[in-house]
């Protein structure tokens, strides 16, 4: 979906993201942002997403629910 290349502190964003709910878009942004000052998915990390997001799981779950790709072939 999204990933951080660490040394160069760039977020890439999938553009298949634009077709997800925005609160989906939003958990994807700020999950790759806090990763810019904690590198690993551990308590600091967890606790930052909790702040600022503190229905994060629930966004998250609801990403992963969603198809990775939406396709209207017009028929």
């Amino acid at each position: 979906m999204g990933f951080l290349q660490y040394e160069d502190r760039r977020i890439w964003i999938n553009l298949e993201l634009a077709k997800k709910p925005v609160v989906c878009l939003e958990y994807i942004i700020l999950h790759e942002l806090i990763h810019l000052i904690e590198r690993h998915h551990n308590e600091n990390f967890l606790a930052i997403m909790k702040k600022y997001m503190p229905q994060w799981e629930f966004y998250k779950q609801e990403l992963n629910r969603l198809p990775v790709s939406h396709y209207d072939w017009g028929y």
